[in-house]
């Protein structure tokens, strides 16, 4: 029996990339999912592909997290499909590129509305269901924008830093109610969404010399930091931001 065995895991975001990459590594540690996406042809490949054999052990959730009535009916939702829920991981994202000088407040409240509202609010709604069963653990996908920042990204740094904010208040007033609260916070990651960057030899370049590991990171690499902490490994754990970077926030080398 694995570690996840009998567990019910929200994953948003699971259409592609880190989202795949997580659904993928709780199914396999027994969790029961349902993988929450915008994009329904997404989502109903990326469910077919978690689910292998089983597929009643996967659903998908059509849902825009940009809409907070949506937001608010999916823990019920999930629980009305699955009977319980105790994990959710807050990693769908969205990125807005441009200088702030001339950053609209509609791209300001696009990005925060995904990356930040709607993360506090799936959260206030499922707490209270992950209470009855005696406890959850929630894994919020941060970002090393949280903590270095990148030109062009103001809403988005912010929102990642304000996630990270989230996390250690949830755990601070929580924890007593058995509710561990941890985040992820992934380096450069080559998914398919971005895998074109990578062909850009000063891209790679400019990766390699910021990142202590010499490399970037995959969908795996995430997908395993939040299967510890979803796991009874990581009972003890709480508040935290676990940096999956390659030891890119550590510093310069020179």
């Amino acid at each position: 029996m694995s570690e996840l065995t009998g567990k019910v895991a929200i994953v948003t975001g699971a259409a592609q990339g880190l989202g795949v990459g997580i659904a993928h590594a709780l199914r396999a540690a027994g969790a029961r999912l349902a993988l929450v996406d915008i994009n329904g042809d997404g989502l109903a490949a990326a469910a077919e592909e978690a689910a292998g054999r089983e597929p009643g052990s996967v659903e998908q959730f059509v849902t825009d997290l940009a809409d907070a009535d949506q937001v608010h009916r999916l823990p019920e939702r999930v629980i009305e499909r699955f009977g319980a829920l105790d994990i959710l991981v807050n990693n769908a994202g969205v990125r807005s590129i441009s200088p702030f000088l001339v950053q609209s407040p509609a791209q300001w409240r696009a990005t925060l509305d995904v990356n930040l509202t709607a993360p506090y609010l799936l959260c206030q709604a499922a707490i209270p269901h992950m209470i009855e069963r005696g406890g959850g653990k929630i894994v919020n996908i941060t970002s090393t924008a949280a903590t270095l920042g990148f030109k062009n990204r103001s809403a988005y740094n912010v929102s990642k830093a304000g996630l990270t904010m989230l996390t250690k208040s949830i755990a601070l007033e929580l924890a007593g109610s058995g509710i561990n609260c941890n985040a992820v916070a992934p380096g450069v990651v080559r998914t398919p969404l971005n895998s074109s960057y990578f062909d850009d030899a000063e891209f790679t370049r400019v990766i390699v010399e910021n990142t202590p590991a010499e490399t970037w990171g995959s969908p795996a690499d995430i997908g395993s930091a939040v299967r510890f902490l979803c796991g009874p490994a990581a009972d003890f754990v709480n508040g935290a931001e676990l940096l999956v970077d390659g030891g890119w926030c550590t510093g310069k080398g020179y």
